[in-house]
C-alpha cells in the first residue's frame, strides 16, 4: 500500500490517497466515540473502518460503522465460546503475573487475530491501547498515532467546506474559504473524495468565473481524472475544466486545447444524441460542455492581446471541429421568431406591420449601444437628426455586459435550438415591438439576447468592431435575423465573411467608417506641438504603450526635448495574467532613464481639444485595431499619423488597406525615422495637410452619417 507522507520516528503514517481497511482498536467503546470525527475523516477517503473494541458498547456518532468486532462474553456454545473460555482462564492466570487481558483476548480471539492481520493500519485508541501498539502482530502494517489521527480529524470539516459549494448560488465567504481550503488540502496532500468532485467542479467554475484563476487553479489539481462518474460527460468537462483554469491563470495556451475541445464537443453531441435529451439534467450537461469549448476556443489569450490569432491565420482550421460539431450547427441554425403582438394603442406601425412608420410620423429606432456605447453616440445623434430614437441600453445586466462566453446565454441559445421554451427580456421584446428599425451596436452578449428577442418582421441592422469579431458571440448568432450587417473597415470585413461564410448569404453587410464627431476636434495647434506626440487610450496591452515607449525612446536618444502624451485611463487592476504582467513590464520600462523624464500621463477626459491641438503627431502602436479612432480623430486636427503595421491585421491589409502606406511603419525604428523626417517646420506642415486631406476624402464625418442613416432608416 502506498503512503503519501513521511512518519515521526520509524512508523509509516495511513495512506491519504488509496483506500484501505482500517482497524480501530479500543479497550472501551467510548474511546472509540471519542475519536468518530477523526475516524469518519479516514472513511471519508475510502478507507474501510473497522472497530474493534473490548467492553461497552459505540455510541450514535458511530452508527455509520457497520463493521464491528467485539471481544466478550461469547454464545453458549460453539468453537468460538470455546476459545473465549480458554482465554478467561488464561486471562486469569496472568493477571496473577500482571500481564494485560486485553492483550491476551486479543490474541486468543480469532475473529480479532483475522481483522488484525487482514488490516492495512491500525489505529490504536486510547493510552492504554497505544501502549499494546508495540507489541501487536501487524506485520509491519502503518500505526496511526495521535498526532496523526489529529490530522484526519480535519477531514469531515474540509468535505462540509467543499460541500457548501454545491448550493447554487457562490456567495462571498465562498472565495474567503478557497485559500484555507486549498492550504489545507496541499498541507494534508489528500484527495478530494469521488462524491465531493461534484462540488469541487461546481466552486472551480464559479471561482473562475470572478476573476480568482489562480485559486482556481490551485482547486483544479484536486480534480480527479479517475474518480467515479453519474455521467459519461463527466471527465470531458473536468478535463475542459482545467485547461481553462491553467491557460487563465498562466496566460498562455496550454498544450492539448484541441484534443480538450475535440472531447467537450464529442460529450455535448453525445447528450444531445440521447433519447430524453430535453431532461434538465441533460440539458445542463451539453450547455456546460459547449461553454466550456467555447471558453478555450474564445480565451481572450489567444486573441485579445496577441499579436497574432489563428480565427485570423486559419480560420478553417481552427473552428474545424467547432463547425463540425452537432452542437456547433445547432447553433448556427435559424429558429423560429416571434410574431410582433398587435396591442391596442401601439405608438408606431408595429402595430400595423413592420417596416410601415406611422402616418406623417418619424420612425421609431431602437438602438442597443453594447458594452462600449461611447462608439454608438455620434450614430445615434445622426439618427436623431430624422427618427425618433430609444436607447435600450443593457449594460445594467451583468450577464448582458461584455464579450466572454457565459454559460447564461450559451443555455439559452442551445434551448431555443432544441425547441425549447426561453423567455426574453420582456422589456427590450416591448421595445423592439414598438420600433420601425433596431440597430445593434457590438456584436457582444446583449447583442445575442436582442436578435434573440426581436419579433418577426422587425428589421435589424448590427454594427461590429474589432474585438466582437473574435469572440463566440457572432458564431451563436442567427443571422437570418439580420438584416444588414455594418463594419468599420474592409479587413474587418473580409475577416467577418471569412469567419461566418455562407451563414451570411441573406444578409447584406456594409463597409461604413466610424462616424466622427466635430465637437471635440480642434482646428488649431499650440506651440510646440512639434516635438509632442500623443497616444489617446494607452493603459491596455492591446494598445501597446510599450511601442510607443520605443519610438520615444528612439527619438530622445538625439534630442531630449522630444515627449509623449499618454491620455486616458491608467491600467484597470483585475484577473488576466498577461495584461497584469504587461503593466508590470510598462512601468519597468517608464521609469528607465532614456524615456523617463519625458512622458506626460493624462487621465481620462471628455475633452480632448487641448490635448490634439498640443499635439505634432499622434501615434497608433496596437496590436489590433478595426479603424483607429482616436488617430484618425488626431489625423483630422493636423497632426501627422504614424501607424503601426497592426501586427494581428497585417495579412488582411489591415493598416495598409485603410491609410496611406507613408502612415504605415513596422518597427519603432521606422516610426522614430518618419518623425524625424517630418519634424521640421516646412516638412510638418505639408503632412499636417495631407493627413487633414486624407480624413476629408476617406472618412468624412458627414459622408459616414448620412450612409448611417440611409442604412438604418433605408429599411423603413
Amino acid at each position: 500500500m502506498a503512503h503519501s507522507r513521511t512518519g515521526s520516528g520509524d512508523r509509516t503514517p495511513l495512506s491519504l490517497t488509496e483506500p484501505g481497511q482500517v482497524v480501530a482498536l479500543a479497550r472501551h467503546a467510548t474511546d472509540l466515540d471519542a475519536v468518530a470525527q477523526q475516524l469518519r475523516g479516514m472513511s471519508s477517503v475510502g478507507h474501510r473502518v473497522v472497530l474493534l473494541w473490548w467492553q461497552g458498547e459505540p455510541g450514535p456518532a458511530l452508527r455509520a460503522f457497520t463493521s464491528r468486532v467485539q471481544l466478550g462474553e461469547p454464545p453458549a456454545n460453539g468453537r468460538r465460546a470455546r476459545v473465549l473460555r480458554l482465554g478467561r482462564s488464561a486471562r486469569t492466570a496472568v493477571l496473577h503475573r500482571g500481564e494485560d487481558p486485553f492483550g491476551r483476548l486479543l490474541r486468543a480471539d480469532p475473529r480479532a487475530r483475522r481483522a488484525l492481520q487482514r488490516a492495512d493500519a491500525v489505529v490504536p485508541v486510547g493510552p492504554d491501547t497505544w501502549g499494546l501498539g508495540d507489541r501487536l502482530d501487524t506485520g509491519g502494517r502503518p500505526l496511526v498515532g495521535p498526532e496523526e489521527l489529529d490530522r484526519w480529524g480535519r477531514l469531515p470539516e474540509l468535505w462540509r467546506t467543499v460541500q457548501r459549494r454545491g448550493e447554487k448560488n457562490f456567495l462571498p465567504h465562498d472565495i474567503r474559504d478557497a485559500g484555507p481550503l486549498l492550504a489545507e488540502l496541499d498541507e494534508l496532500g489528500v484527495g478530494v473524495p469521488p462524491r465531493h468532485q461534484p462540488s469541487l467542479v461546481r466552486w472551480v467554475d464559479s471561482l473562475h468565473g470572478v476573476g480568482e484563476y489562480d485559486l482556481a487553479l490551485g482547486l483544479v489539481t484536486h480534480l480527479d481524472e479517475d474518480a467515479p462518474t453519474d455521467h459519461p460527460a463527466d471527465p470531458a468537462l473536468r478535463g475542459g475544466l482545467r485547461l481553462l483554469a491553467r491557460m487563465s491563470a498562466e496566460g498562455s495556451e496550454q498544450p492539448g486545447l484541441h484534443d480538450t475541445v475535440r472531447a467537450l464537443l464529442e460529450a455535448a453531441d453525445g447528450v444531445l444524441a440521447q433519447e430524453g435529451t430535453r431532461q434538465a439534467e441533460d440539458t445542463r450537461r451539453a450547455v456546460s460542455a459547449t461553454t466550456l469549448a467555447l471558453q478555450l476556443l474564445f480565451h481572450r489569450e489567444l486573441h485579445a492581446d496577441t499579436l497574432t490569432s489563428p480565427l485570423v491565420e486559419d480560420p478553417d482550421g481552427f473552428l474545424e471541429d467547432w463547425r463540425a460539431s452537432r452542437v456547433g450547427r445547432l447553433l448556427a441554425a435559424p429558429v423560429p421568431q416571434h410574431p410582433v403582438l398587435r396591442r391596442e394603442g401601439m405608438p408606431t406601425a408595429a402595430a400595423q406591420g413592420a417596416g410601415t412608420p406611422r402616418d406623417g410620423g418619424r420612425p421609431r429606432v431602437v438602438v442597443v449601444p453594447g458594452s462600449y456605447p461611447q462608439f454608438a453616440t455620434p450614430v445615434i445623434e445622426a439618427l436623431r437628426e430624422r427618427a425618433d430614437v430609444h436607447v435600450a441600453d443593457l449594460r445594467a445586466r451583468a450577464d448582458l455586459r461584455g464579450l466572454g462566453t457565459q454559460a447564461g446565454l450559451v443555455g439559452a441559445r442551445l434551448r431555443l435550438g432544441l425547441g425549447q421554451v426561453w423567455q426574453p427580456d420582456l422589456e427590450l421584446v416591448e421595445e423592439m415591438e414598438a420600433a420601425d428599425v433596431v440597430l445593434v451596436d457590438w456584436a457582444d452578449r446583449g447583442a445575442l439576447a436582442a436578435v434573440m428577442s426581436a419579433p418577426a418582421g422587425v428589421p435589424l441592422v448590427l454594427r461590429m468592431h474589432s474585438m466582437d469579431a473574435l469572440s463566440p458571440w457572432i458564431h451563436l448568432l442567427d443571422w437570418t435575423r439580420v438584416h444588414d450587417l455594418v463594419l468599420v473597415s474592409d479587413h474587418l470585413r473580409d475577416l467577418v465573411v471569412r469567419l461566418l461564410g455562407d451563414r451570411l448569404s441573406g444578409t447584406r453587410v456594409h463597409v461604413v467608417p466610424n462616424v466622427l464627431d466635430p465637437r471635440r476636434l480642434p482646428t488649431h495647434k499650440t506651440e510646440g506641438h512639434r516635438r509632442r506626440l500623443l497616444m489617446v487610450g494607452w493603459a491596455q496591452r492591446v494598445k501597446d504603450p510599450l511601442w510607443a515607449l520605443e519610438v520615444l525612446a528612439e527619438l530622445r536618444a538625439e534630442d531630449p526635448t522630444w515627449r509623449l502624451s499618454l491620455v486616458g485611463t491608467d491600467f484597470v487592476p483585475g484577473s488576466v495574467r498577461s495584461q497584469l504582467a504587461y503593466a508590470r513590464e510598462f512601468w519597468e520600462r517608464v521609469a528607465r532613464e532614456d524615456v523617463r523624464d519625458g512622458v506626460d500621463f493624462v487621465a481620462y477626459t471628455r475633452d480632448l481639444a487641448p490635448h490634439l491641438a498640443a499635439a505634432g503627431f499622434v501615434l497608433s502602436a496596437s496590436r489590433r485595431e478595426s479603424f483607429g479612432l482616436g488617430l484618425v480623430e488626431g489625423a483630422s486636427t493636423g497632426a501627422v499619423p504614424v501607424v503601426r503595421d497592426w501586427p494581428m491585421f497585417a495579412s488582411l491589409g489591415g493598416a495598409r488597406g485603410l491609410f496611406p502606406d507613408d502612415w504605415v511603419v513596422g518597427t519603432p525604428a521606422q516610426a522614430a525615422a518618419r518623425i524625424r523626417s517630418l519634424a521640421g517646420e516646412q516638412e510638418w506642415s505639408a503632412a499636417s495637410a495631407q493627413a487633414r486631406a486624407t480624413v476629408d476624402a476617406r472618412f468624412a464625418g458627414d459622408v459616414s452619417r448620412s450612409l448611417m442613416q440611409e442604412l438604418v432608416l433605408g429599411r423603413v
